[in-house]
């Protein structure tokens, strides 16, 4: 349980909420929409528990994400490939 109270995961979580942001949505519409229009996923868990998060997450199906967007998501996807292992990530400069 060690690997999942380091600091990758937190980083993790905050880059991909500091571009939910950024783009004036909330982290849960950010990875839905990513999910939604990413072919390699072919479904989508919601897990909402009140009517409002059922809202928020299902217009999250209706979002287009930019092309800058992706980019910025794949660009933090690249530095914490699996951010629960314990090694530190080298950042490209």
């Amino acid at each position: 349980m060690d690997r999942y109270r380091q600091s990758q995961p937190e980083a993790a979580v905050d880059a991909y909420a500091s571009i939910a942001k950024k783009y004036d949505l909330s982290p849960t519409q950010l990875a839905l929409a990513w999910c939604f229009h990413n072919e390699n996923v072919a479904s989508s868990i919601i897990g909402a528990t009140t009517f409002a998060q059922l809202e928020e997450n299902l217009k999250s199906f209706d979002l287009e994400l930019s092309e800058e967007c992706l980019n910025e998501i794949t660009e933090v996807y690249k530095q914490y490939v699996d951010p629960t292992k314990a090694y530190k990530v080298v950042k490209k400069q």
